[in-house]
Formats: C-alpha cells, structure tokens, sequence
C-alpha cells in the first residue's frame, strides 16, 4: 500500500510538472507571437506612412525613437516576461575571433556591395535617391541614425526573430530566412521594390552569416555601424567638403 501512494505521489508530482511546463512553453509562445506582431507593423509602417526622408531632422528623430521603442519592448519581452537570459540572443562580450571574423566578412560584403551597385538597373534606382539633405543633415543627427540602426536593427532582427523563430519552429534557416526578409522589407520605403533592395539585402544577409557564425551581437553591431557610418557619416562628409 505504501509503494502504491509512493508511485501516486510521484506520478502527480510528474504530471503537475508537465502541466507547468506547457503553461511556461505556451506563455513563451504567446509573448513570441505579440512580439513578432509587433515587429511585422514596425517593417510595413515605413511603407504606408506619409513620404519620409533621410536628412529630415524630425523623420529622423522620429525613426530613432520608434527604433528604441521597439527594442525596449522586446527586451521586456524576452528578458523579463520571458525570463531569457541575455546570451539567449547571442549578448555576450566578443572574442578577438569574432572581430576577425567579422572583418573577414565586412572585405567581402564590401566587395560584393560594390559589384552589386555597379550594376546598371541598380545605378538608375540609386542615382534617384536625393541626397542634399543627408548632406545638410546636423552631425549628431546622422550619428544617432548610425548608433540607432545599429543597435536596434541587430537586436530586433539578429538577437530576437532568429533566436524566437529558431525555438518556435525547430529550425534555424527558418529565423534565419525570415529575419532577412523582415530586415530588407523598411529599405523599400527608401529604395523601393526594384532591382536596388539587393544592397540592403547583401548586408543583411552578411550580417545573418555573421551572425549565425559566431553567435555573437556586438560585432554585428559594430559591422552595421561601420556600413552605415560610411554611408551616413563619411560620404556627407566628402560630399561637404568637395562642394557636392
């Protein structure tokens, strides 16, 4: 009789744990599905808003606060409703590994964005985008729009959708593929759908590679605010002091 209350007890310790862990799976789920919500009308807004441009100090301002908005969001999400820890989405100090690497594929995402931009279908889209603006643009400006994109762009699109996506479906090329996709749809407000969203595309997927490779975000970071600290910061730069 003592063994058969032993066997009772412990089944139902079993089957309360069991029932703690699917109501703990399905709260993960659920906060999962709020926050990628969230992050698919984050990507569309850009398209259906009113015209925006670079080198509008209040669009700008306005697109570094929504940015930060959205990352303060899924860090509650992830960390606190969550309860993640932060290496959960590759947060974690790099190694001089991860820098080699991710010089490795800065050389060759360069390489490749030059090739892609001297394409001729790519050259007319990109020869449209004005820049007289970007130019007059204040300087603290374009840097918050650097640091901005950087930060919030990784852990929104590299930390948060591979890592959640990769959980929920059991499939890394999954987050993977999605998070690429989610990261180039906003460019098309400022390159529309044409042959051009192959340069944001060609980050992105060199930042996903990096990512995935290392499993580390700091230096997708640092490499995205490499890239657009050229674009944003040392281009206007040139442009100014040449006259353009």
């Amino acid at each position: 009789m003592k063994l058969d209350k032993t066997s009772g007890s412990a089944a139902d310790t079993q089957g309360a744990t069991a029932g703690q862990y699917a109501v703990k799976s399905a709260s993960k789920l659920l906060w999962t599905l709020l926050a990628m919500g969230l992050i698919v009308v984050y990507c569309i807004a850009p398209l259906i808003r009113p015209h925006v441009s670079i080198g509008d100090t209040h669009d700008d301002l306005q697109a570094i606060g929504c940015d930060w908005a959205l990352v303060l969001v899924l860090a509650l999400v992830g960390l606190v409703a969550q309860k993640r820890r932060a290496r959960f989405f590759g947060l974690r100090a790099p190694s001089w590994r991860d820098f080699v690497a991710m010089l490795g594929v800065f050389v060759v995402t360069a390489v490749v964005v030059i090739f892609v931009t001297q394409l001729p279908v790519v050259q007319m889209t990109i020869s449209k985008i004005r820049a007289p603006n970007l130019i007059a643009a204040p300087f603290d400006v374009r840097l918050g729009l650097v640091l901005s994109a950087a930060i919030c762009e990784e852990f929104t699109f590299r930390g948060f959708v591979i890592e959640q996506v990769r959980e929920w479906s059991g499939s890394l090329p999954v987050g993977a593929g999605l998070s690429l996709i989610l990261f180039v749809l906003p460019h098309a407000w400022l390159y529309g759908f044409t042959a051009a969203l192959l340069v944001p595309a060609v980050l992105g997927a060199s930042l996903t590679l990096l990512y995935l490779w290392r499993r580390n975000l700091p230096v997708c970071m640092v490499m995205h605010a490499a890239v657009d600290g050229y674009s944003l910061l040392l281009v206007p730069a040139l442009m100014r002091a040449h006259g353009g």
